[in-house]
């Protein structure tokens, strides 16, 4: 499946796709957690696990308040393993993540091509202490997080929220991601363009293969080969003005 549109608007998503997470940093903070807590590091992981989803809509609004309902869930009461936890969540996210090579720099070009950018991402409220360390804000002009909204991907309202916020039409937007939580499928049935950047290395133990995109969309492997589309030659807008 081709695309043939040309767009004002490239929204990314997060995790596998701009940046990379270390998943042996990721898991070695998760083990600290737990002997902070005193548990076993199996038992911290699922019930951490467990707290995932309302983490990721919002219902769980700090890194503190994940901290203390995974340790209440193990039975752990006392206020300062607590703390520790939710200080090493942070921690913890802020080193495991970083830019893919070249990221950086496509982000800069696209702008100087005249799109505007955006992000979409899965996401808990922790994903907020890496946006000043990267500088998100000074390459893209919305982030949308699933935990600020109250909606993941592949729920539509994600999309629809960067779109509303955004002002642009489904069809003037393309959507990037590694594929994961049918994000593509989902960005490709309201209108948007879709397109994978498969990166060879990925942080495999987050990823569900049963909730992967399909294989139907166009596929880049990184980000030389993301500029190099005809489509991402000049944004829309630019064209209008010439």
């Amino acid at each position: 499946m081709a695309m043939t549109a040309r767009y004002r608007w490239v929204f990314f998503d997060l995790f596998d796709t701009l940046c990379a997470v270390d998943e042996a940093v990721y898991y070695a903070g998760k083990r600290k957690a737990a002997e902070a807590a005193g548990v076993e590091p199996e038992a911290f992981l699922q019930a951490w696990r467990g707290t995932g989803a309302d983490a990721s809509v919002g219902r769980i609004k700090h890194p503190f308040e994940r901290a203390q309902r995974t340790l209440e869930t193990l039975g752990v009461k006392d206020r300062t393993p607590v703390v520790q936890v939710a200080t090493l969540d942070v921690e913890t996210i802020q080193e495991c993540v970083h830019f893919y090579d070249g990221a950086q720099a496509a982000l800069g070009e696209l702008k100087v091509r005249g799109f505007s950018l955006g992000l979409i991402s899965n996401a808990t409220f922790t994903t907020a202490f890496v946006v000043a360390p990267l500088k998100l804000r000074d390459y893209l002009q919305i982030l949308v997080f699933s935990y600020e909204v109250g909606s993941v991907k592949p729920d539509h309202a994600i999309f629809e929220a960067a779109l509303t916020r955004a002002a642009c039409p489904a069809h003037e937007a393309l959507f990037v991601g590694d594929g994961a939580n049918r994000e593509l499928d989902a960005a490709a049935a309201l209108g948007m363009g879709a397109l994978c950047l498969d990166h060879p290395t990925k942080a495999h133990t987050f990823r569900n293969s049963e909730t992967l995109s399909g294989p139907q969309h166009p596929k880049v492997r990184d980000f030389t080969e993301l500029l190099l589309l005809p489509e991402l030659q000049k944004s829309l807008g630019s064209l209008s003005q010439e």
